[in-house]
């Protein structure tokens, strides 16, 4: 038995820890009910987000008094669009959380609880210990209204009393809950209503720091002003001493305070704030420099007018994005450029990248309130569109109404201010004059801009551009540079890059747990080894031996990379990894720019290399190729042979061997190096110019893209050419003799031609030249069939074309003829009016030196009709003169073209009008033509309105017939009616009559709005119409000064002739001339097949991806621009320019987007861009890309040039682009330089995002889905497809995925080709210092790729990977036949009701909508049913043809003209290799074995059988070859091979493909080219 003391004693512990634990019981018991009631709401959110317009509407209804109306539709026209919303608590109060009321949450409409549940939800997922008890400080001063916090639902997580928000003064508050804050040392969230409320807070730390150290060591709280005395004795209270914490906070503030949140709170994860846009970002960005560097930002909640409507999930972003909830607000839309007055838009029909005012109805009685916020759309989640604010409506500036917006403003403000090195602005004010009085000064009225500033004092022009850092550089020395370059080094060669890596910089390391850490890397001066430092580690161990490195990999290309965390944290072109070890770890590193990438990246390449090959030491040896060119040159150069020449010459000599570098950047680069090197003078020495040649004439970003690709040396052989231009250029079938001609071609240097060698300058030429130009040259000739009728082209149509200026005042001149006939116009407008001389005249404008003589146009188009283009041209008579002038007109378009007119009768008995290839070198007449029974010599016909509309704006509309009430009419001679045979001009009623009774040989005209009109109201009538019917569009007469309408607006509708003002330059103009360039300029193009064929289903304004194919992805990486001219009449900053580039997508809506780079500061002629853009591609066929290069001013961006190119002309890898001027003028040696690939969409539809869970689902693909019509037997017949059309989607998206997941795991992004990662996991094999080995077994019918011995756990995922997309290949090859065939059924069987379509809608009754509804949904089925089975005959192509033939792998491998194999997806060409290949590393290779091998993967035409084997052996096998004279590499050059087949077959001339039809190598290549 223990004493009753004893027993007392413990039961007074127990109690005490009872006691101690209740709080932290209670908050863990707390925070797990939230967390698991957010978690519901969470998935509550996902459930809504697929149908928004239920949502809202649900959210509306309860809004709204019972029975106030029926729907949103019937509220928008009950109630108009009212004034400003009355501001509403920015926070909203907090309301008393019961039990309950957690519950209710997840099914009911409290916007504030949920708000704040999901909250806590992201936050924990995000940063798992920001919910720990008082692990949240709270910096907020709101006494009058109290605001909610965040996290109010959990009161446990804020070390902040409640009592210090109610503090009456504004400083003592935040004074006051900063002391609380720093007490508290293990604080993982720091929290601010505002972030202007925490700068204060860290204002008052450091004024006041030794005040609140002595508080704290006391656990006192001194008196101070707003500060009542009883409300401090009951603070003080809660105050506890604490001498440590206060030495710490004192050691840390002597130290400074860069970076103080960080050192005074360790555990620091995030500081949240409730927002961080407007003025508010300003001090955001002020604090993450200063104070809280190395922080997070995080705003939870986006607010209007008191009301919380959405919800950021994506707390590790810097940006903030808002999810709009659709159950918080009814939400509405004004579009914010619309240029009538807008109408309201909802939430479920916003565009991404569009800007939107908002309406709320947000409280009962306040309905469809202005809030005054602009959004942008920055992209979906499911349904719900997720925004960034951009401004408030009213911050404008507007003195004199110029409404420039805050946001421009605060722009053009910080860029001047950046002027200042070391300043930061933090805040401004701007005044108008007015309301200073007399010390504004008696100027006109202004804006006066208050700032605050930080970092800089002295804003004098003395101090503009200088370097405002306190500490310098030791080893530089203060001299005078004369250096063009922005940069303090430059780098050109292995050497420079080497030499970089000895002096080390800094970088940050990154962990698997995606932590960034900076540390300083270092190479070894044995060039051994990678270091880095400080490091917890060993210092041996702290390192990364060269020859352990097994690849370098550029970008975001590893798991801990691409991880969520880090994805938006910096950008791709910053970040590389080092692969290295037996375990293939990474190590990842992000560098401070991409510059500094490419130097580690050259350099680790270049020593991997090293340790292989032993070279020579960089930097020593004989001089190289490059050298030696340039020393020759200069010899040349040297015509009194002393070893000088002069610096003129010089000069002259380097821009003769760079056309576009300017004499000015030469002649300071001479000067700098000559004062570099102490040898000024007017003659420079040899070494001198070579140095001068290499530092101007090296682009770095080539050099990095050479030292790629060949073989870690400074040029490229012809191996290497071959590999680069098939991996990255996408070329087909390139010998070596194709690349020794490019050598032959493009390298300057004899020895390098002699050798095959395609050094630096000849790897550059051939850059430039136009065989390596972004356009592709097959789309120079006519390259599209033109056999099809004339409704199914576009035609390149020009309006009013002898103009030279506007409308009204512009001069004619037959030379605009000359223009528009020279650049492929096949459609001209000729408006005919009566002549002074008896003869008439054309004009369009009512000047009097307007006025051509029509026989000289005539005599004139005779001549030059057929220069540009032998394709039909096409005259649009508007007829204004008299009946005799018109027999005149007609006798002289007779005489002048003779046979060139075509006059035969349109054949009634034909369906559609002749091709173009049948009109070859025929001029058609378009006019009006008298009605069949008139036998007079003249008559009358109705005038058109085209013609009114003109000779209303000339004022010539009292020559007219005189109106008689009904139509206007004009008298036509049969002269001039008897010209025109095929274009007959009639009126239009509408599309139902025209489908009825319009032949196919008569041709309307709209005016720009009417046709606008049907484009937006019925677009599918209108695609429908032009598929038989020629239709033309003229511009609006409204457009006096010649402007172009957008021509996009009418092509995606079918409308083939839109008439453009050719004199008028500009976007518009651009896109016209662009478009009609793919197609041999010849004027015409042939339309999508979608928008051809009689059943089809396409909409003109579709928002998502088209019915049947999923989208594709343009991924376009801008890397540098050269030669950039100054803007014309630029004069306010001199010789600078600081570019931009602005790439646009332009065709249907769902496919316009914009997306720009960075702004190249001090950049030169020449600047570095390095960024990438992606775009989504839903109608290729109809997208144009448009390059818009922009000079970045402080008001109004300069332009500088452009480039319009068809999306189907684009040519993939690294290309040039040539700039254009405005008028569509070349710019001399003007480019930009980019990458270009294309891959498909996975899964279809909008991209992927990250979602509101973990969770991903399968997308809704309603591309695929078919629809019901409302006729019973039709929609039965449909739907029999639609399991068939879910398994072809599956089984093609399941081998897309399959492939993209083995191109990551390999390092290698999406765009990526198969040839490529065989040639990785070889790489990493071969680069390993053990004897791992893999085992591709061909002789298999579906080739496993198999592992020999244990292999590490990287290539142990690769090689799981390879077998999934094997899998899934084979799912699809075993499952296509029957799918296909299904397919093909459900087609016919729709198609057969196509006939009798009308017949059985009449039997049931459809009418108006209902039918049109019908038609649009058979439509859309049989387009579906027709792509779907086109994609799945590609597949088949590839795939299906190895199990309907029945054949093995190694007899499909055979086949010399068959590609259609797994073996040649793998490698991507003609390899007919069968049997075991294997990839490893042996110890004894043959010196020549490493090309053999090359040759072996890489020739086409390989007929080589048995085991091919590359790995650590103790013993070399035999060699021996079943077909040596098969094999291109004959029998006395044969690695190991080890017969394991019976030898190869005979050779089959042709491959049968699953469709019966011959398949041709370059179907199959097209298809490879296509899906893989």
């Amino acid at each position: 038995m223990l004493p009753a003391v004893t027993v007392a004693a413990v039961a007074v512990v127990v109690v005490v820890a009872v006691v101690a634990a209740v709080p932290a019981l209670r908050h863990r018991l707390s925070r797990s009910a939230l967390l698991r009631a957010g978690a519901r709401y969470r998935r509550r959110l996902e459930l809504l987000g697929t149908d928004v317009r239920l949502s809202q509407e649900r959210r509306l209804r309860r809004l709204l008094p019972p029975g106030a109306a029926r729907g949103s539709e019937d509220f928008r026209e009950r109630h108009p669009v009212g004034q400003r919303c009355a501001d509403g608590a920015p926070g909203g109060h907090i309301p008393p959380l019961r039990p309950w009321a957690l519950l209710r949450c997840c099914w009911g409409a409290d916007p504030l609880l949920q708000g704040s549940l999901l909250y806590l939800d992201t936050l924990h997922a995000a940063f798992p210990r920001a919910l720990a008890l008082r692990s949240t400080a709270l910096l907020s001063w709101a006494p009058h209204h109290r605001c909610a916090p965040a996290g109010w639902s959990l009161p446990s997580l804020y070390c902040t009393p409640a009592e210090a928000g109610s503090v009456p003064s504004r400083a003592a508050a935040l004074r006051v809950q900063l002391l609380f804050a720093l007490q508290q040392r293990a604080l993982h969230v720091l929290e601010a209503a505002l972030p202007a409320e925490l700068m204060d807070a860290l204002a008052a730390l450091r004024s006041a720091w030794p005040e609140l150290a002595q508080d704290l060591a006391l656990g006192t709280l001194r008196p101070q002003p707003g500060l009542p005395e009883g409300l401090r004795v009951q603070l003080q209270v809660l105050l506890t001493p604490n001498a440590a914490r206060a030495a710490e906070l004192r050691a840390e503030c002597a130290r400074g305070f860069e970076g103080i949140v960080r050192r005074l709170w360790p555990q620091l994860e995030v500081v949240v704030v409730g927002m961080a846009h407007g003025a508010e970002q300003l001090y955001c960005d002020a604090l993450r420099q200063a104070e809280c560097k190395g922080l997070p930002f995080y705003c939870p909640f986006y607010r209007a007018a008191g009301a919380l409507l959405g919800v950021n999930l994506w707390p590790e972003e810097p940006a903030p994005r808002f999810l709009l909830c659709p159950d918080w607000a009814f939400c509405e839309f004004l579009p914010c450029l619309a240029e009538e007055e807008p109408q309201t838009v909802l939430l479920g029909e916003l565009w991404e990248g569009h800007e939107y005012g908002l309406v709320l109805t947000a409280r009962p009685r306040e309905y469809r309130c202005r809030a005054g916020e602009v959004l942008r759309v920055t992209g979906f989640h499911k349904q719900c569109p997720v925004v960034e604010p951009v401004r408030r409506e009213s911050q404008a500036l507007s003195v004199r109404g110029e409404s420039i917006p805050e946001e421009r403003f605060c722009r053009s403000l910080c860029r001047a201010v950046g002027m200042w090195p070391g300043a930061r602005l933090v805040d401004y004010v701007c005044v108008e004059s007015a309301l200073l009085g007399a010390s504004s000064g008696a100027c006109a009225p202004h804006y006066e801009v208050f700032v605050e500033l930080r970092g800089l004092r002295d804003l004098s022009e003395g101090q503009r551009y200088k370097d405002g850092s306190r500490q310098r550089p030791p080893q530089k020395k203060k001299t005078v540079s004369f250096s063009t370059m922005p940069n303090d080094r430059k780098i050109n060669s292995t050497a420079a890059c080497i030499s970089f890596m000895l002096e080390g910089c800094e970088l940050k390391k990154v962990r698997s747990n995606s932590r960034m850490y900076s540390r300083f890397f270092v190479l070894d001066a044995d060039m051994r080894s990678v270091r880095w430092e400080p490091s917890k580690k060993d210092s041996e161990k702290a390192k990364i031996e060269i020859k352990s490195v097994k690849e370098v990999r550029v970008g975001k290309k590893t798991p801990v990379l691409r991880s969520n965390g880090l994805s938006d944290q910096f950008p791709d072109e910053c970040a590389f990894s080092i692969i290295y070890g037996d375990n293939y770890e990474s190590l990842d590193l992000v560098a401070s720019s991409a510059d500094v990438v490419s130097a580690w990246v050259m350099g680790l390449r270049y020593l991997v290399s090293y340790g292989k090959h032993t070279p020579e030491a960089p930097g020593t040896g004989h001089p190289s190729l490059r050298t030696s060119w340039i020393s020759s040159v200069f010899d040349l150069a040297d015509l009194e042979k002393s070893g000088r020449i002069p610096v003129s010459r010089a000069v002259q000599l380097i821009k003769a061997l760079n056309p576009g570098m300017k004499t000015s950047t030469i002649e300071l680069k001479f000067k700098e190096l000559q004062k570099a090197s102490e040898r000024p003078g007017a003659e420079v020495p040899c070494d001198l110019f070579v140095e001068v040649y290499c530092e101007l004439c090296t682009r770095p970003e080539i050099f990095f893209l050479l030292v790629q690709f060949s073989s870690n040396k400074e040029y490229l052989g012809l191996k290497d050419l071959l590999m680069f231009l098939e991996v990255e250029q996408g070329m087909e079938g390139v010998t070596e003799e194709k690349c020794l001609e490019i050598v032959g071609k493009y390298e300057p240097s004899k020895e390098g031609r002699e050798k095959g060698y395609l050094a630096i300058d000849g790897f550059t030429r051939y850059l430039l030249s136009a065989d390596c130009s972004i356009f592709d040259p097959q789309h120079r000739k006519v390259c599209q069939d033109m056999a099809q009728p004339l409704s199914h082209y576009y035609i390149s149509s020009a309006h009013s074309a002898c103009l030279l200026e506007d409308n009204f005042w512009g001069r004619s001149d037959i030379s605009g003829y000359i223009s528009a006939l020279g650049l492929g116009c096949r459609s001209i407008e000729l408006v005919l009016w009566d002549g002074p001389e008896g003869e008439p005249v054309v004009y369009t404008s009512p000047s009097a030196a307007s006025c051509v003589p029509f026989r000289a146009v005539v005599g004139l188009i005779d001549q030059h009709a057929f220069t540009a283009s032998a394709y039909p041209l096409i005259l649009c008579l508007v007829v204004r003169c008299s009946a005799p002038q018109q027999r005149l007109a007609a006798q002289c378009l007779r005489k002048t073209l003779g046979e060139k007119l075509y006059l035969e009768p349109p054949n009634p008995a034909a369906s559609y009008l002749p091709s173009p290839e049948q009109l070859k070198g025929r001029i058609l007449i378009k006019g009006k033509k008298l009605p069949p029974g008139c036998e007079d010599s003249e008559g009358e016909v109705s005038d058109e309105e085209e013609g009114r509309e003109l000779a209303r704006r000339l004022g010539q509309e009292e020559r007219e017939v005189p109106d008689t009430g009904g139509p206007r009419r004009l008298r036509l001679s049969r002269e001039l009616s008897e010209l025109v045979s095929l274009c007959q001009a009639v009126p239009f009623q509408d599309f139902e009559s025209s489908r009825r009774g319009q032949r196919y040989w008569e041709m309307c005209s709209f005016s720009e709005v009417e046709a606008g009109r049907f484009a937006n109201e019925c677009p599918a009538e209108l695609v429908s119409y032009n598929k038989r019917f020629l239709s033309r569009v003229y511009p609006s007469p409204m457009r006096i000064d010649a402007s172009n309408m957008n021509p996009q607006d009418f092509w995606k509708c079918g409308c083939q002739m839109v008439a453009m003002n050719y004199q008028t330059p500009g976007l518009m103009m651009d896109l016209n001339a662009g478009w009609f360039r793919q197609n041999g300029a010849c004027g015409y193009v042939l339309r999508p097949a979608i928008m051809r064929e009689e059943v089809s289903y396409f909409s003109a304004n579709a928002k998502d991806s088209l019915p049947g194919v999923p989208a594709q992805l343009l991924h376009l990486k801008v890397i540098s621009g050269q030669n950039l001219p100054k803007p014309k009449g630029s004069g306010a900053k001199g010789e600078v320019v600081e570019p931009y580039v602005c790439a646009e997508i332009h065709g249907i809506p769902a496919d316009c987007a914009e997306h720009r780079t960075k702004t190249a500061l001090q950049s030169g002629d020449n600047p570095i861009f390095d960024e990438s853009l992606e775009f989504q591609i839903n109608l290729p066929e109809l997208a144009v890309l448009r390059f818009v290069v922009l000079d970045d001013d402080y008001i109004g961006d300069e332009f500088i040039a452009q480039y319009t190119i068809p999306f189907e002309c684009l040519q993939p890898g690294y290309r040039h682009v040539p700039l254009q001027s405005l008028a569509g003028e070349p710019l001399p040696h003007a480019t930009l330089f980019v990458h270009v690939a294309i891959t498909d969409r996975r899964g279809g539809g909008k991209g992927h995002r990250r979602g509101l869970s973990g969770r991903r689902g399968r997308r809704v693909r309603e591309y695929t889905s078919t629809k019901a019509t409302g006729i019973k037997a039709i929609d039965e017949v449909f739907r029999t497809a639609t399991q068939p059309l879910r398994e072809a989607t599956d089984l093609r998206e399941n081998v897309q995925n399959a492939l993209v997941s083995f191109k990551e795991l390999c390092g290698l992004t999406p765009a990526a080709n198969m040839k490529q990662c065989i040639l990785t996991v070889a790489a990493w094999l071969l680069h390993s210092d053990s004897s791992p080995s893999v085992t591709l077994n061909l002789a298999e019918k579906y080739p496993p790729m198999e592992a020999q011995g244990p292999i590490p756990d990287l290539l142990r995922k690769v090689l799981t990977a390879y077998e999934t997309m094997i899998q899934t290949s084979r799912t699809l090859i075993e499952s296509a036949d029957a799918v296909y065939s299904k397919l093909i059924q459900a087609q016919q069987a729709g198609m057969d009701f196509h006939k009798e379509l009308h017949r059985i809608e009449a039997k049931e009754g459809l009418r108006g909508r209902k039918l049109q509804k019908a038609l649009e949904s058979f439509a859309w089925n049989i387009t579906v049913l027709k792509l779907q089975r086109a994609a799945c005959l590609l597949l088949l192509l590839l795939l299906c043809s190895l199990a309907a033939a029945r054949q093995s792998l190694p007899e499909c491998c055979r086949q010399k003209t068959c590609s259609c194999h797994i073996y040649d997806l793998l490698h991507g060409m003609g390899n007919h290799a069968a049997g075991i290949l294997t990839l490893g590393k042996r110890k004894s290779v043959p010196p020549a074995f490493q090309s053999r091998l090359y040759r072996l993967l890489h020739s086409s035409g390989n007929h080589a059988a048995g085991i091919l084997t590359m790995g650590k052996r103790g013993e070399r096998p035999g060699t021996s070859c079943h077909d040596a004279s098969g094999c291109p590499m004959g029998a006395d050059t044969q690695p190991a091979l080890q017969g394991t087949d019976t030898g190869p077959a005979s050779p089959r001339d042709q491959c049968q493909g699953h469709s019966g039809k011959d398949l041709t190598k370059s179907q199959a290549q097209g298809a490879a080219k296509s899906f893989y």
